[in-house]
């Protein structure tokens, strides 16, 4: 059962960061055309959109997850998808706020999730970074 929670975290590991990285390339390509207000809201709302996806798709692996077996989450048995969604969400921002937690090999997937979206964070950083000093003299 472990080996199954770290193959469906690699594959949404995975997913996350070619769509992440799509997304801010893209990001990218507009600045570089273009670094008005306008521009520079459409990134922060790519870069928001971009860590929302992240998100569902870590939310979809915890579905799945405990439809495989491997583990629960405390608060019910019966969860929503807003809940999963949530606790990805919290999750993936490293935000942890605890009053939800997943058991079993869930933890697996929900410790991967959050060096996803440490990793991410720090690309999108990266992005707002250029963003704010796009044309200041060095």
């Amino acid at each position: 059962m472990m080996l199954l929670a770290l193959s469906v975290a690699t594959v949404l590991f995975l997913l996350s960061i070619i769509s992440h990285l799509g997304i801010l390339g893209i990001a990218h390509s507009l600045l570089d055309r273009r670094n008005d207000l306008i521009a520079k809201l459409a990134v922060s709302l790519l870069v928001l959109l971009s860590h929302l996806f992240v998100a569902a798709l870590f939310a979809v692996g915890f579905w799945i997850g405990i439809e495989f077996d491997l583990g629960s989450f405390d608060k019910t048995s019966t969860m929503g998808w807003m809940d999963h969604f949530y606790f990805s969400l919290i999750n993936v921002t490293t935000l942890g706020l605890g009053d939800i937690y997943p058991t079993h090999h869930l933890r697996v997937l929900a410790g991967i999730e959050a060096l996803t979206g440490f990793a991410l964070i720090s690309c999108s950083a990266q992005l707002f970074w250029k963003m704010m000093t796009n044309g200041e003299k060095e």
